[in-house]
């Protein structure tokens, strides 16, 4: 198991894998969204500032919760604060929308079938440059 140091507090705790801050930042945030979660459910439609001030959770991880998936901004007035990371223009939650998600998704797949065949095609030349036992005994044959 490894040992990091929590990107938030600078302890040392023993990383999952998974997680970059410590189980007590953890516990914090989860806290700080759960305040978050329940005071948008009283008062839907509140701005960010409005929250903030009233559960005390800074804006910035109320938008970090937004951009995580964890809340989504129609719940929330995000003062338009929220874009596309890609094309700029306003999104409710994620850090992508909808269409710049599918043209990152079809690019991968394309990516990922443009090395497909890149392989078989280094495989193919490979077996064409090799010389095969059969190739050395015909050619053996053929010097007699």
């Amino acid at each position: 198991m490894d040992i990091k140091s929590c990107l938030k507090c600078g302890k040392l705790f023993a990383y999952d894998g998974k997680h970059k801050i410590c189980d007590v930042c953890r516990k914090s945030e989860e806290d700080d969204y759960q305040k978050v979660k329940d005071y948008l459910w009283e008062n839907p439609k509140s701005t960010i500032t409005k929250v903030h001030e009233e559960t005390g959770v800074e804006k910035e991880k109320i938008l970090k919760f937004i951009k995580d998936d964890r809340l989504i901004a129609d719940g929330i007035d995000a003062e338009n604060l929220l874009e596309c990371e890609r094309c700029g223009i306003p999104i409710m939650s994620g850090r992508y929308c909808v269409s710049c998600q599918q043209e990152l998704i079809d690019g991968f797949g394309s990516g990922l079938s443009k090395n497909k065949k890149k392989k078989e095609d280094e495989k193919k030349k490979d077996a064409e440059d090799r010389m095969f036992i059969v190739d050395r005994m015909k050619k053996n044959d053929r010097r007699k």
